[in-house]
């Protein structure tokens, strides 16, 4: 299969995790943010997966809503996509943006999803088959401050940008793991 043919295929929410009975997702696919919850559909995530969160978490008092992205061939664990940084601020993979329709609710609640800054590899470290973009692989500790991984100077000075304090941690050797 081409990656033009993945790249369809991801649009039209064809992926290997198909609907069959099973519910399948990946606690990596979810996003939590306060009593929203988004969900990405993709190659860990199916639909079937999502509606089960939907039953058991709205109970709960939780919105749970299916995102996808598709500028990406091989969607898996959304913190190389699409990353909060503070209440109100969203870091997104330039190479796959959230879809404008899909926009709305962050729109609606004043939310800016911002180009996250290019990784400052070109290419993962050994033995790593992730994504260079776990470049956005960030922790927030709080509103004002976020650990990133300590040789990721693009996404480190975007951060500072934002007016927030970075504590840079060297974790790049930790990327073979999967982030």
């Amino acid at each position: 299969v081409t990656h033009e043919e993945r790249l369809a295929f991801v649009a039209d929410k064809v992926f290997v995790t198909q609907d069959w009975t099973e519910p399948l997702f990946d606690a990596a696919d979810v996003l939590r943010l306060g009593k929203d919850l988004f969900v990405q559909h993709g190659c860990t995530t199916n639909a079937a997966g999502i509606e089960w969160l939907k039953r058991h978490f709205t109970p709960k008092g939780y919105r749970v809503h299916a995102v996808n992205f598709p500028g990406d061939a091989f969607p898996i664990h959304i913190d190389a996509t699409f990353t909060p940084l503070r209440p109100g601020l969203i870091l997104n993979n330039p190479n796959r943006p959230l879809p404008k329709e899909q926009r709305g609710i962050f729109e609606k609640n004043g939310w800016d999803i911002i180009e996250a800054a290019q990784p400052a590899h070109s290419e993962p470290p050994p033995l790593c088959y992730s994504s260079v973009w776990l470049s956005m692989n960030m922790l927030m500790l709080n509103p004002d401050t976020v650990i990133v991984e300590a040789s990721e100077t693009n996404a480190i000075e975007q951060v500072k940008s934002f007016g927030m304090n970075v504590i840079d941690v060297p974790f790049r050797d930790a990327y073979a793991f999967g982030g």
